[in-house]
């Protein structure tokens, strides 16, 4: 783990794993031994003995449910403006299943052409102007280009998930 903090605690669900000297000195980074338990990871970091910030990791639990979110729910009728559209396999709590990939099949219709879709696999052979990709670690990222004022409708469709679609406001071009 990476930290510019003087120490850093793991908790893996509860459990303290001690803490590790982590920092410049130590190239900001430390190791912890532990065997895969689902449930939860925490990072506490300290800094002069004072916490400093944490994270959490959860496992994912239950059914695969597909998610869309656009980056922003209005954008521009501007040749520069897109709308990000985030598609996400999470759990009923938003947990993200990381371990659940599986191709996704995007629509776009009304005032926004697709210009781009895919994940962050650096290993992928699959075209980002396709209408389907495959997520990477439970993510995938479609883009769309505005083509006039109006409304944009995203419909996604992944197996065994309910299929979901993000509207995108796209509002005239400010003069």
């Amino acid at each position: 783990m990476y930290s510019d903090a003087d120490e850093v605690e793991l908790l893996v669900n509860g459990r303290s794993l001690g803490r590790e000297p982590v920092g410049e000195e130590h190239r900001f980074r430390t190791e912890f031994e532990t065997a895969y338990e689902p449930g939860e990871l925490l990072a506490i970091a300290y800094r002069d003995g004072v916490e400093a910030g944490r994270d959490i990791l959860r496992t994912a639990t239950g059914p695969v449910v597909l998610h869309a979110v656009p980056e922003r729910p209005v954008i521009t009728a501007d040749v520069g403006d897109l709308a990000y559209i985030t598609l996400t396999l999470v759990d009923s709590a938003g947990t993200v299943h990381t371990a659940a990939d599986r191709p996704v099949r995007v629509d776009v219709s009304g005032d926004g052409t697709l210009i781009g879709f895919g994940s962050a696999d650096p290993a992928t052979r699959e075209r980002f102007d396709a209408t389907e990709h495959h997520t990477y670690q439970g993510r995938a990222l479609a883009v769309v280009k505005p083509t006039g004022p109006g409304t944009i409708r995203l419909a996604a469709t992944a197996q065994d998930c309910d299929p979901v679609e993000a509207l995108v406001t796209v509002e005239s071009r400010p003069r």
